[in-house]
Order: structure tokens, then sequence, then C-alpha cells
């Protein structure tokens, strides 16, 4: 499909995975001066997708810190797990009509939580653009920005390890646990009755993911425009091959792993392959590449950076996580012709 030219070169500034509460529980500052409050003058328009904080009010202590110390245009945000945990620390007021009283409760479940969240950080002191609420259009620059989360539907691991991992290490990958460990997501993040499991959310997700690119494709306006994409999930297992994530055993190595069941779990990285089922949904990139998303920015694997496969652009920025060693300190530029 032929597309026609951006008027213009376009900058955009991304990162992710702030992780900030681990920053404000130390009581330090919460970004470095000589680093993250250095805007780029060359930059419009900067992401900030996923993991920000898990409290409502310390998220926009830091959207604060973020708006007082820059000047982008508009700051696009996204969130997701760790912003939609269960904080017993966030609390909602609301109008009991009966008793005609102000009160406080904590939220139901994460998709209260996030729906809450979502319309309140919309237009946020006049910057915050939060993408699951709306597209984000650029028209000078015939750009548009969209938003999926993904979830998990375990694609990140194979059958062959799969089996391996259920039948002898109690993996629950519904459940998420592993090794009689319970996974964060599975104990913070609550789903309302109507989502009853991973898997099904991740294929409501997929097909509202389907939804918003045909809108951008139909609408006579938008309908050439180049498609920026941003999702938490990795969105193949054939992007990072480098990683170390990218962990798999034959049939034949197995036996001998099981050979060694009392130290297999640590001698052959037992935990790698299990969590590779939270980190990628394989049925994102067919998605994109059916729609013809030129760049897609996902975070999620904590790592910083850029692939290209099967025509698409990805692009990834993970600042930290309070058990990684090195701190990235930088803010990466996606430039659109």
């Amino acid at each position: 499909m032929n597309k026609l030219k951006n008027t213009s070169k376009l900058n955009i500034d991304y990162i992710s995975d702030l992780h900030s509460s681990f920053y404000l529980k130390k009581e330090k500052s919460l970004f470095w001066k000589n680093w993250i409050l250095k805007n780029k003058p060359n930059s419009d328009y900067l992401i900030i997708a996923w993991d920000i904080n898990d409290n409502k009010e310390e998220l926009k202590r830091t959207l604060d810190n973020i708006i007082e110390n820059t000047n982008y245009k508009k700051i696009i945000i996204t969130l997701w797990n760790h912003d939609l945990y269960l904080n017993q620390r966030d609390i909602l007021w609301y109008l009991d009509e009966e008793e005609n009283e102000v009160k406080t409760r904590n939220f139901e479940d994460s998709m209260e939580k996030y729906l809450i969240l979502i319309n309140e950080l919309h237009w946020y002191k006049d910057k915050i653009h939060v993408i699951d609420f709306e597209d984000f259009i650029i028209e000078e620059n015939r750009v548009a920005i969209t938003w999926n989360m993904g979830w998990y539907n375990y694609s990140g691991v194979n059958d062959v390890d799969k089996y391996y991992l259920e039948k002898y290490y109690k993996a629950d990958f519904e459940k998420m646990s592993f090794a009689n460990f319970t996974s964060n997501d599975r104990n913070f993040i609550k789903f309302s009755e109507d989502i009853c499991s991973n898997y099904k959310f991740s294929e409501f997700l997929e097909r509202d993911l389907v939804r918003r690119l045909k809108n951008i494709k139909k609408n006579p306006k938008t309908k050439d425009y180049k498609i920026v994409a941003i999702s938490h999930i990795k969105p193949s297992r054939e992007i990072e091959k480098d990683s170390k994530f990218n962990l798999s055993y034959s049939p034949d190595q197995w036996k001998e792993i099981i050979k060694d069941w009392d130290n297999a779990i640590q001698k052959y990285n037992l935990w790698i392959i299990y969590w590779n089922a939270y980190y990628t949904n394989n049925n994102l990139h067919k998605i994109y590449k059916q729609y013809w998303v030129d760049y897609w920015i996902y975070w999620h694997t904590h790592i910083s950076n850029t692939y290209n496969y099967e025509g698409i652009k990805y692009s990834i920025n993970s600042l930290w996580y309070y058990w990684i060693e090195e701190i990235n300190n930088e803010i990466k530029t996606l430039e659109i012709n």
C-alpha cells in the first residue's frame, strides 16, 4: 500500500517503567536532574507508557514533576499492570446519596480504578493525553498514535516447555504461579466479574485493537496517515531474539533436565522460560502487519532497544525496575519522516 509522505519530520520522545513508588518510598528526588528533566528541544511530544506508579496520588505527583520540569506540547500516557494494582492507600471519594454525605472507600476492582484514572488524567493540567481514552492525531505530520495494552495469552512459551513446566514444576499459567510463587499481577490485579481469565481478556483487547485500527483506516482523513501504536506486552517472540528471555528446550533436553529435578529450576533457568508466558502475545504483530502499522512502541520486558521486524519498527525504552542493577538514564526519540 502506498502512503502519502508526511509534511515534515516528527520527533517523539519515549520512556516507560518509571516505577516511581520505589523512588518516593526512599524519599529520593523522583528524577535525577542530569537526565530525565532535560527536555530535548527538538521533540514536541513525550510518550510515557506503563508502570508509572501503583498509587493514584503518587502517580499524579509523578506527572506533576514531569510537567513542571519539561516543556512538551503534550505528554501522552498509557497505564497498565502496576498502575492498576489495588493499593490499599488508594482512596476513592464518593457521595452516599442515601445519607447525603461524602465518604471514602477503596476500589472494588482494577477495572474500576482504570476507568477512573483514564477519566481523571485525560487533559490533566492541559498537558496529559491519555491514549487509552482516545487516539492522538497529529494532523500537520499526518500521524495517528493509537493504543492497545495487550495481555497475556501464554503464546510466549511453546507447547513443549509448557507441558514440562506444568507436569513437573507446578506451573499454572492462568493462576500465574510457579514453584510456590504467585505473581503480583495475580495478587494485586482484580478483574471485574465479566472478565473470567487472562486469556479471555487478551481476546477482548485484540478485538478492540482491530476496531481502533479499522477506524483509522476507514476515516478519509487518517486512512493514509502513518500509525504509531503503543502496547505493554511484547508483540512477537521473534522480537528480542538476542534477549536472555529467548530460551527454550527440546524434548530431549527436558528429559535430561527432569533427571536433575531438585536443582533444575535455577540450573536451567526455568524461571526465564516460565516468565515468557507473560512477556509475549504473538497475535499482536499479526494484527499490526495486517493494518499497516509503521511504528510500535512497547514495554514490559525492561530493556532498551529497537528492532525492525517484517516492515514494522519496534522500539522499547524501559527505565528501570527495582531488581535490575543498571538503570537506563536516556530518553530516546522516535524519528518519523
